[in-house]
């Protein structure tokens, strides 16, 4: 007797239970008669009753099926067909089965399959190659002949030559091979998902290297993909194709359009391409060095003498490669022969470069014996790269927006143009298409130690900027908290704001000590998910500012305690060239190594005086905190929510794809608007970007806001022209007269006209300048080009008498002269 008698007597004892029919229609989409054709049966207690098969075939037949079992004393159905499954049957080109496997299972012992000889009745010329038998059955429903193999790796490598001989024996010439579309690098299919980018494209793999086998057997191969548009849940296949009720000319599209092999892998993404091709060397590869056990043996010759030699008491594991801005760094990990794993260790490239470095290495990392020479040791890396998984790890040397690869990236999340969030894996690693980004803490040196700058981590339960919007309102003033939310805001699309005007104003927050300017400003650095931010402006270098503004991209950098002192005021250059994003040129050492930093981010800051940098100051929006401006005490709301204020961040970054074309809207409409109601344009480009900022978070709505805001502009515009150096100038005149250091010896009038003596005013001026600033006054030639500039200037260099003593001056029309020279000349003087 054979063993596919018993299969037969088996089908003929069992059923296919109504649940298992309901199945088949609901969840594959199969007819009854395509059910009834293919024989499919139920497993399930029932079939215990197949032990009465022991009456008609041999014990040792019956077990060599392995549909029995030995229970020690006799021959008993094998549990697995005592559970509930569906069976599915192999049958030959006669409709006789030869083979049975429950669903998802197989019996013990005995080997795969191809599904199946009956669907290659008529020896058909073109088929389809498939994976499942499921999926096979939906193509013959079709009427498309489709063989399946029940495992697309071992076919394609040790039962391949059985893959070959099938198709041989029936005449098949032409193959289009269709697997499942499945999305496994999207982790919005939990399920799906690896972390790998190398096991995400297995299925991709193995259609190419199939594919390619085939060609070399003779055979012409296509691989087809099915629609994208078709999947549910990630993931489409034929069955689920047929369930979903597309037809044969639904299917044949397909075939139609399927690719040839270098097809195919053009249109794959560059993650995949990267991962087939390193897999496919992979099967290529010949090298006289091996693993076993353990350790590398090298296979060694000399003439006709062969001899294998142990090189190794270990082998190495490329955990990950790690690209920071040193370099290429590899995550390793060592294996002994004794199965024991090392920890995981970054090597750098001199240790993998030479024999002798790599021997010290070595054992310094444990008890791990290298006696290979250098070429050993290169064939061994080229053999480990390959094998590596592509595990490519980004190290950028910036947190925020990360421009090289178009995500932002905080420590719990990264959030990508479209709005797509990806969460980090244990590793703290977030894996993107094309490679895995890890968020890494800036180290800032003191000279004598380093302080590691913590990664911003942003709150993802929902938390109402309304809410926040309204409290501060009463904290601080209605038009000041809508300044703060509007800069928040805005510094989210710094990157747009660049490259429309290629600049960025900063926050300036000042007030009286003890008004709490310090703590705002740290309520504010809180929406970013940063805590106690706050740098000192004295003790902080300039090139740790540098470094900050380097290390926080799009993000702000809060400087506390300004003040006008030297050593606060000698790095006002510097800030002034942060505004557009200019560094200062300077290489920097510290953890990422030599080199200039870039401008990235944009600074928060606090004092009780303003800037007297006209310069600094024009590039700021200043906001005050004041008693008089505080409705309502809301410091313990602030205190117990503050860590909640990220999700703002977050919220906007999810919807900025949505909210910039109207962000760019507001700022071109208020920057104009602005210009036109007398502001120049810096001031109007700074206002109109925090006015973007607002209406993007709250809505455009705010009527007496927008009337505020074009006030506001107009008078900081105007106090700006006074800020001016000349204005700076005219009026430490009128101040050195009020103190008697300036006398009318300095000036006359004369037919309506008012000579001032230029030089000794501005010597007396810029005496007084260095004593009471510290530091060096505007120059005398820059003063005199900007006086010709001021109303009611009619020369320079007029030659005129004053008191008797001929002096060399400039002339003031009396009528139309700036205001400051009138208090200047005036007796006495009206301040």
């Amino acid at each position: 007797m054979s063993r596919e008698q018993i299969y037969n007597a088996i089908l003929q004892l069992s059923e296919l239970k109504q649940v298992h029919r309901d199945a088949l229609i609901t969840d594959r989409g199969f007819s009854d008669a395509t059910i009834d054709k293919y024989k499919f049966r139920s497993s399930g207690p029932y079939l215990a009753k197949l032990d009465e098969l022991a009456a008609k075939f041999p014990e040792e037949e019956l077990i060599g099926t392995g549909a029995f079992i030995h229970d020690g004393q006799r021959a008993r159905v094998n549990p697995i067909l005592l559970e509930d499954r569906i069976i599915i049957p192999y049958l030959n080109r006669n409709g006789d089965c030869y083979l049975i496997r429950p669903h998802k299972l197989g019996l013990s012992g005995i080997p795969i399959e191809i599904y199946q000889e009956m669907n290659l009745e008529g020896n058909p010329s073109e088929i389809i190659i498939t994976e499942g038998e499921f999926k096979a059955v939906a193509g013959m429903q079709w009427g498309i002949p489709t063989i399946a193999v029940p495992g697309i790796s071992s076919f394609s490598e040790i039962h391949f030559p059985r893959l070959v001989k099938l198709l041989n024996d029936y005449g098949v010439r032409k193959i289009t091979i269709i697997f499942d579309n499945e999305v496994k690098d999207d982790p919005a299919f939990p399920e799906r998902f690896k972390d790998n980018p190398s096991d995400r494209y297995d299925t991709q793999f193995y259609a190419y290297y199939m594919a390619q086998k085939l060609e070399k057997e003779g055979k012409e191969c296509r691989i087809g993909t099915l629609p994208d548009g078709w999947r549910v849940k990630g993931k489409i296949d034929l069955d689920g194709a047929c369930a979903q009720l597309k037809t044969a000319g639904d299917i044949k599209r397909v075939i139609y359009t399927a690719k040839t092999r270098a097809e195919f892998l053009q249109e794959l993404t560059s993650e995949a391409k990267h991962v087939i091709l390193r897999k496919t060397a992979q099967k290529r590869h010949r090298s006289n060095i091996r693993r076993e056990f353990g350790h590398y043996v090298a296979s060694r010759k000399r003439g006709k003498v062969e001899w294998d030699e142990v090189i190794s008491n270990f082998v190495i594991k490329i955990i990950a490669t790690h690209h920071s801005p040193e370099g290429m760094i590899r995550e390793v990990q060592f294996v002994n022969e004794f199965g024991q794993f090392s920890g995981t260790f970054q090597m750098p490239p001199e240790a993998m470069a030479g024999s002798d470095g790599f021997s010290t290495f070595c054992i310094g990392r444990g008890n791990f014996v290298w006696r290979g020479n250098k070429d050993d040791l290169a064939t061994i890396w080229e053999s480990e790269f390959l094998m590596d998984d592509g595990r490519h790890i980004i190290e950028p040397d910036h947190i925020g927006w990360v421009e090289s690869e178009k995500i932002w990236l905080f420590g719990n999340i990264a959030i990508d143009t479209e709005g797509k969030e990806l969460r980090p894996d244990k590793n703290h690693v977030v894996w993107m298409e094309k490679k895995g980004i890890k968020a890494i803490p800036l180290g800032v040196t003191t000279g004598k130690t380093v302080i590691s700058e913590g990664i911003p981590y942003l709150n993802l339960t929902e938390f109402k900027a309304s809410e926040i919007k309204t409290r501060l309102e009463g904290a601080i003033g209605k038009n000041q908290a809508r300044i703060c939310l509007g800069w928040v805001t805005a510094s989210l699309f710094l990157e747009e704001v660049f490259d429309k005007y290629g600049c960025f104003p900063f926050l300036f927050i000042t007030g009286r000590r003890g008004s709490g300017k310090s703590t705002v400003a740290e309520w504010l650095m809180n929406f970013y998910g940063l805590e106690n931010a706050g740098k000192t402006a004295s003790d902080t270098t300039q090139v740790g500012i540098q470094r900050y503004l380097s290390y926080y991209a799009s993000l702000p950098v809060y400087l506390d305690e300004f003040r006008n002192t030297k050593n606060i005021t000698q790095k006002t250059g510097f800030l002034r060239n942060a505004y557009n994003r200019q560094s200062s040129g300077k290489g920097i050492k510290a953890d990422f190594g030599l080199r200039e930093a870039k401008v990235r981010g944009t600074l928060i800051i606090a004092g009780e005086e303003t800037p007297e940098d006209n310069a600094l100051q024009s590039r700021s929006i200043i906001i005050t905190v004041s008693e008089k401006h505080r409705t309502e005490n809301h410091f313990k709301w602030f205190m117990a929510n503050r860590l909640k204020f990220s999700y703002h961040t977050y919220d906007i970054l999810k919807r900025k794809r949505l909210l910039v074309q109207e962000f760019i809207h507001t700022l071109d409409v208020a920057k104009e608007h602005l210009v036109e109601a007398g502001a120049d344009d810096r001031t109007a480009i700074n206002y109109a970007i925090m006015a973007a900022g607002y209406v993007a978070a709250f809505g455009d709505n705010d009527i007496d806001f927008a009337e505020w805001i074009t006030v506001e502009a107009k008078r900081i515009h105007d106090e700006n022209q006074e800020e001016q150096a000349i204005g700076i100038f005219l009026q430490d005149l009128v101040a050195l007269k009020t103190d008697g250091q300036i006398t009318k010896r300095y000036w006359t009038i004369f037919d309506g006209r008012i000579y001032l003596y230029f030089h000794g005013l501005y010597s007396v001026f810029s005496r007084e300048y260095r004593r009471s600033r510290g530091i060096e006054p505007f120059k005398a030639a820059s003063l005199m080009e900007y006086l010709k500039e001021e109303p009611g200037f009619l020369g320079s260099r007029v030659n005129h008498r004053i008191e008797g003593e001929m002096r060399s001056c400039v002339v003031f029309d009396e009528a139309t002269c700036p205001e400051p020279i009138r208090h200047l000349i005036d007796e006495p003087i009206s301040v």
